[in-house]
């Protein structure tokens, strides 16, 4: 790979919104930038890669020629692409893109654009294979094309090709090419004689006149960001220049630029790192982007902290004296009362050495004082740096100077960097020789990292395929039962997958809670709690349903009753308190695969005491025999799906076997959410209609009006009104021989008077003699019933939302029961 002198591989994108991104962003990233230019744009293929990197107002377009496998060298490298400081804001982002020369074309073209750009307009940049640019400005009328070298007939020819389809080309799209095109020479300046001319022209301003020397500080501010300040005297010939620049960054952070000082202070720093003004400097900067940097506070803080203690160590290594108001500055910045050689000790050298391997220079900073615990600007501990390079010898020597396994990390799991890869074939105690000396030293295995997840339980969730760093994790101890900060354990992890059952059985064996429970989801201020067999049957059956379908219980499912799961755990809860409701939501799930053995299995695996189930499951499965209706009804193929139906038979009974109800008792008004009530089914067989009615299923009981069922036009009106609306004489009849059961609550009652007075009302002909019975049959309990609410209204077309009482009087029905309301 090719090295660059001061340069360095530049951070990702700001945005990767899906793993595409996030792959090309990671591929593209072991092409350096120089620093301090983040990665506007990139792209690679098997010959080259082209990237644009920027640094504020300025872009720079790489080319790098690929040259097999993964090395490559650098093509070429632009001057800088420098948009306009006039028009450039630090808040607003430019949506860079690059047109490769296609053909014969010479340039290539790179654009900016803002999201508030006119589609008039067009900016940009040609930079041909030598990396020499030309600027672009170009509207409607038109086009002026900008370069330090002069322009020759070849060379405007050249521009022009690479032009014309590049600003009639998406992201540009010009409607048409401009009339007046213009080719404009401008001669380099002298960068370094420049800058030289312009700060002397600031410095020799006296301070008293402000507003004169704020307009020689923006004047050299400009000549600035037009160029590249790293190439001002890059060479160093010239003393001068890096007083200069120095002065130019303090004058920055004293007009309340400090980002750019922050820059300016930097490179005159890594031009003289002994420039102990520059620390106090670049420090005053960092610590006032601390007070704006909202989550990065502590991060600018720690930086000039550290800039502080450079510049007072090295005033205490010269014996020159700290003026008292800087001294009172640092000495609040570092909460130090008195600056002395042990305040003012650098603490981030030793992280340096660690990045270059330098043990002796460790050891040194050790020997010096350096805190063995200290951590770096991102929080992160010198002994986590040392580990995630696998630095045995330097992990050794902090912790003999006493860095603590169990100190700071930053939201890092320590261990989880001594581990080794699929990579390393040496012998297991070389390979575990990082991770025991830690564990030796008191390093956490159940440590939480920053997103409340052990060690243990981010490895088998994402890694499991590394069968020896499981075992080793286990068999040194880590808790088979701590897993995420929510409660879901390794054990669920585990049995995601079949091909994990073999970990699964070790963290049975060392003590994991088959029946361990953690909140799945929250339904309105009801927490429901997540078992491992909960989380197995939660798997979807696959494949759609037809008339042979067969679906087979999850092998997750299996495992977790084969080894002693207790069906009752879990499940919602009132309270936050995991409850033993769980066979509830077990047994609705279980019913999609249309196993009644898998019913007994999780009934008979309920332990004791267990919450009283609820028709839940008996709607899930009825919710799947509509389905198998509908289907048969659009296929006319009903006899195909026979198979299925006795599949269905053989389940419901099941679970009423399993003590599922038919009804919900407590409820009073038969009308609930979520709800199939089993006799507003048409489709029902008449056998199992009336043994569900003896068995106790409610005639008065009514499904979500959500709900679409098969042949029935609301699903929430009284089943009797629905049996004679389609029919079904031989239901109706069975829901007559127990229309006591309509009027058992008041609310009950009104609802079925006005549903059938709503049927009799909206029949445009005579009504039959069984409709007629069964309105006088309801009318009659009705008057029998203790109590009717007709305030309740029908739910019946063309009377819906009309109350009972309304209903009675248009249809001159005298209603002599006792009523809750009238």
């Amino acid at each position: 790979m090719l090295a660059l002198a001061g340069m360095a591989a530049s951070p990702p994108p700001s945005v990767a919104s899906d793993i595409g991104a996030v792959i090309e962003s990671m591929r593209l990233s072991r092409y350096p930038l120089r620093e301090p230019e983040r990665r506007a744009w990139g792209t690679e293929n098997v010959k080259d890669a082209v990237l644009v990197g920027q640094m504020e107002n300025r872009l720079y377009l790489y080319r790098y020629l690929r040259e097999g496998g993964k090395a490559f060298r650098l093509d070429f490298r632009s001057p800088p692409l420098v948009i306009d400081p006039a028009q450039w804001k630090a808040a607003r982002q430019e949506n860079v893109s690059v047109r490769a020369p296609r053909g014969d074309e010479a340039f290539y073209w790179v654009s900016y654009r803002y999201n508030d750009s006119s589609d008039d307009e067009a900016q940009g940049f040609l930079v041909d294979s030598k990396g020499e640019a030309a600027t672009v400005a170009a509207n409607a009328q038109r086009v002026v094309i900008t370069s330090s070298r002069p322009w020759d007939e070849a060379r405007r020819a050249e521009a022009l090709a690479t032009l014309r389809p590049a600003l009639t080309d998406y992201p540009t799209r010009l409607k048409a090419w401009p009339a007046d095109v213009r080719f404009e020479h401008q001669a380099a300046l002298d960068v370094t004689a420049t800058f030289r001319s312009l700060h002397q022209v600031a410095r020799a301003i006296p301070r008293a006149k402000p507003a004169e020397f704020g307009r020689a500080l923006a004047d050299l501010r400009r000549f600035v960001m037009e160029q590249d300040y790293r190439e001002i005297d890059p060479e160093g010939k010239d003393p001068a220049m890096l007083t200069a620049l120095n002065d130019y960054g303090f004058w920055l952070a004293e007009s309340g630029d400090a980002a750019q000082a922050d820059r300016i202070l930097s490179d005159v720093l890594r031009r003289d790192p002994g420039r102990a003004a520059a620390y106090l400097n670049r420090a005053d900067a960092r610590w006032t982007r601390a007070a704006t940097a909202g989550e990065k506070r502590g991060y600018f803080e720690a930086l000039a902290r550290e800039d502080y203690r450079l510049y007072c160590s090295r005033r205490i290594a010269a014996d020159a004296p700290i003026p008292a108001n800087i001294a009172a500055r640092i000495g609040t910045a570092l909460n130090e009362k008195t600056l002395g050689a042990d305040a003012c000790r650098p603490r981030l050298a030793i992280f340096k050495a660690i990045a270059a391997d330098d043990l002796d220079a460790v050891r040194a900073e050790l020997a010096a004082g350096q805190d063995p615990n200290g951590v770096n600007e991102n929080g992160t501990s010198a002994l986590a740096a040392a580990v995630s390079r696998k630095q045995i010898e330097t992990v050794r020597a902090l912790l003999d100077a006493g860095a603590k396994a169990d100190g700071p990390n930053n939201g890092f799991v320590l261990v989880a960097s001594a581990l080794p890869d699929a990579k390393d074939t040496r012998p297991a105690a070389e390979r575990y020789a990082l991770a025991d000396m830690l564990i030796a030293a008191g390093a956490p295995l159940d440590a939480l990292d920053s997103s409340g997840t052990t060690l243990l339980m981010r490895r088998v969730s994402y890694y499991s395929e590394d069968k020896d760093n499981l075992s080793y994790l286990l068999d040194k101890g880590a808790n088979p039962n701590a897993g995420e900060k929510k409660g879901r354990t390794p054990l669920h992890a585990a049995l995601r997958n079949p091909k994990n059952f073999w970990f699964a059985e070790k963290l049975l064996a060392k003590g994991a809670d088959i029946n361990a429970a953690y909140i799945l989801m929250y339904y309105g201020s009801s927490p429901l709690w997540e078992t491992p067999l909960l989380e197995a049957l939660r798997e979807s059956p696959s494949g759609s349903l037809t008339p042979t379908s067969q679906y087979a219980v999850p092998a997750r499912v299996t495992f977790a009753l084969a080894h002693g799961a207790d069906s009752a755990v879990g499940g919602f809860a009132a309270g936050k308190a995991v409850e033993r409701n769980g066979l509830n939501e077990g047994l609705s799930l279980a019913v999609r695969y249309l196993r009644p053995e898998l019913v007994d299995q999780l009934a008979q695996a309920a332990g004791k005491p267990q919450a009283p189930l609820t028709t839940e499951a008996l709607t899930s499965l009825l919710r799947i025999w509509n389905d198998v209706e509908a289907r048969a009804a659009a296929g006319k193929n009903g006899p195909e799906w026979d198979g299925q139906r006795a599949r269905l038979r053989a389940t419901a009974d099941r679970l009423l076997a399993a003590g599922v109800p038919l009804t919900d008792t407590g409820d009073a008004t038969g009308l609930r959410r979520n709800r199939i009530a089993p006799l507003s089914l048409p489709w029902l067989p008449d056998d199992l209609y009336e043994a569900w009615l003896k068995a106790g299923a409610d005639p008065s009981d009514r499904s979500d009006p959500d709900f679409r069922i098969e042949g029935v036009a609301a699903p929430d009106v009284l089943p009797l009104v629905t049996m004679l609306n389609l029919g079904k004489e031989s239901k109706a009849r069975m829901l007559l021989a127990h229309s006591a059961g309509l009027a058992r609550t008041p609310a009950r009652c009104g609802m079925a008077v006005a549903d059938v007075l709503a049927w009799q009302l909206g029949n445009s002909g005579p009504v039959s003699p069984m409709g007629a019975g069964a309105v006088k049959q309801v009318l009659e309990a009705a008057a029998d019933a203790a109590s009717c609410d007709l305030r309740q209204t029908s739910r019946v077309q063309p009377f819906i939302g009309v109350s009972a009482a309304e209903l009675a009087r248009r249809a001159n029905v005298d209603l002599a029961a006792p009523a809750a309301g009238r």
